[in-house]
């Protein structure tokens, strides 16, 4: 696939698309922080690139990395669709569940699925969950716009249950001192993979073995799991140092 822009192996600069996905890209007004940015920011460093993190919501970043105008991207899906304009790079940096979360104290039991019948159960608009619970008609699912709406209906108890991703749903309770309220049901979906990915428009492409040398170092040796972990633990908000 070809591009107008310049890639990043000519510009000497590393264009990572950031979307606010705490704890994995944290937006606090000019601030931009989180596990994914430290990642990223590492790479860039290593790879002696200047690093330039660009503001899109989702569905921009991932045209954005089909024309070329980024140059990567990071905590996606793999999905079939997307990989005719991105590469992603192996391995997985992380592994998130989809959880359903209860209000402690209620009389919601969510132990298998065929409990779920019984409850309304909130998603977030849009998010890909579990293919047979997303095809499936006969359960009463209520969309809202965001994580924080999500947990605001739970709250207020307009759902019986809300499913989220665990590490992106754990680091907001931890921040929203939720955790004395909100609980998880012992059932959930098992297993998403997070990945980074280069845009197949963008000269970083030529660089993606020694990138996967450098992620698989950072997964290996634990250093990424112990950015989740202290994000969650401690829902610990980092600014990020200038460049």
């Amino acid at each position: 696939m070809s591009s107008a822009f310049s890639p990043a192996a000519q510009s000497k600069t590393l264009r990572f698309g950031v979307d606010p996905w705490p704890p994995f890209v944290i937006v606090e007004q000019a601030q931009i922080s989180g596990i994914d940015v430290d990642i990223v920011r590492h790479l860039a460093d290593t790879l002696n690139l200047d690093l330039e993190l660009v503001r899109c919501p989702f569905k921009r970043c991932l045209r954005m990395m089909e024309s070329g105008e980024l140059d990567m991207l990071g905590s996606l899906q793999k999905f079939k669709d997307r990989e005719v304009y991105m590469q992603y790079l192996e391995p997985s940096y992380y592994t998130a569940n989809k959880v359903f979360y209860t209000l402690k104290g209620s009389e919601v039991s969510i132990n298998a699925y065929q409990d779920l019948e019984r409850y309304i159960l909130g998603v977030t608009l849009g998010h890909k969950n579990d293919p047979q619970f997303d095809a499936d008609t006969r359960l009463t699912k209520f969309a809202a716009v965001d994580t924080d709406k999500l947990f605001s209906l739970l709250m207020k108890k307009r759902i019986d249950a809300a499913l989220s991703v665990d590490v992106r749903s754990d680091h907001y309770l931890k921040t929203h001192n939720l955790n004395s309220d909100i609980q998880k049901a012992p059932f959930y979906f098992k297993g998403t993979q997070g990945y980074l990915a280069v845009s197949r428009a963008s000269g970083l492409l030529e660089r993606r073995q020694e990138i996967e040398r450098m992620l698989a170092g950072m997964v290996n040796d634990g250093t990424i799991a112990s950015m989740i972990d202290a994000m969650v633990r401690e829902g610990v908000k980092k600014t990020p140092p200038t460049r």
